[in-house]
């Protein structure tokens, strides 16, 4: 892969991981409008890891709090709530690559996430109090959550916003727990295929790619997280879910011609 291509994947993925777009959708849909080559699960697993580590340097004071406060049984919630997205991922990886990466079904997911969105956003209106925590049930169905978010097109951190959003929780609070939550599948799944392009011997002919891609999706996730986290104070998920029905509708379109 060439070294240019890597660097504005790195931006995509900073950017769109974050974003409760789905940074999968985007790596699809970027190098099929472009005319580039398909680049590997592999190499999307590296892009994540680079947020994932742009989210432990932000939200590490979370976590080593938690191990202050002695909160182990949160810390194993936490862990646990990890546990289904990854079965389902070392299980569903191969099916996933072969049949929900093309852009008729990301624009369908897309879409039903946007309306989903806008439904939760109705809902949310009618609490008369938010919770500023998250609790035993609360982690464990945005753990669930994240299989979702497997799919293309459906985005992690969309997914588990909106679940943390339907239990009451307060917007900002809700992507809080839902990156912390993420975190350690995130960083399971980029470290285990780096080590299968690794056994493959071909990490060592692409690891300028690998190394920058990591490196510039790290730099991009880090701003990008706390520009989301200011819109989330503020304002509603609504202009996310118009961008993901326009840019679904546009999927459409481009899948037919």
């Amino acid at each position: 892969m060439p070294i240019y291509q890597a660097a504005v994947l790195g931006i995509i993925q900073g950017l769109t991981e974050i974003f409760p777009v789905s940074s999968s959708g985007h790596l699809v849909l970027f190098p099929e409008l472009l005319g580039w080559q398909p680049h590997s699960l592999s190499f999307d697993a590296a892009l994540h890891l680079g947020t994932a580590i742009a989210l432990l340097f932000y939200f590490g004071k979370s976590w080593i709090d938690l191990f202050l406060s002695r909160s182990y049984r949160k810390i194993f919630l936490i862990l646990l709530a990890s546990v289904p997205v990854g079965l389902v991922g070392l299980l569903g990886v191969d099916f996933i690559e072969g049949n929900l990466r093309d852009l008729q079904f990301i624009s369908f997911a897309l879409i039903g996430v946007a309306f989903l969105m806008i439904t939760t956003e109705v809902f949310y209106k009618r609490f008369t109090t938010r919770k500023d925590e998250a609790g035993f049930v609360d982690i464990l169905l945005i753990g669930f959550a994240q299989t979702l978010a497997l799919i293309p097109g459906v985005s992690r951190s969309g997914i588990t916003i909106l679940t943390g959003m339907g239990r009451g929780l307060k917007r900002e609070k809700s992507a809080h727990f839902s990156f912390m939550i993420s975190l350690p599948i995130v960083f399971a799944a980029g470290f285990y295929q780096l080590f299968d392009v690794w056994k493959e011997g071909a990490l060592a002919s692409q690891w300028g790619s690998f190394a920058l891609g990591i490196a510039v999706s790290f730099v991009v996730g880090l701003l990008t997280i706390r520009f989301l986290l200011r819109i989330l104070e503020k304002f509603s998920l609504i202009p996310f879910a118009i961008y993901r029905i326009a840019l679904g509708i546009f999927l459409l379109f481009v899948s037919k011609l």
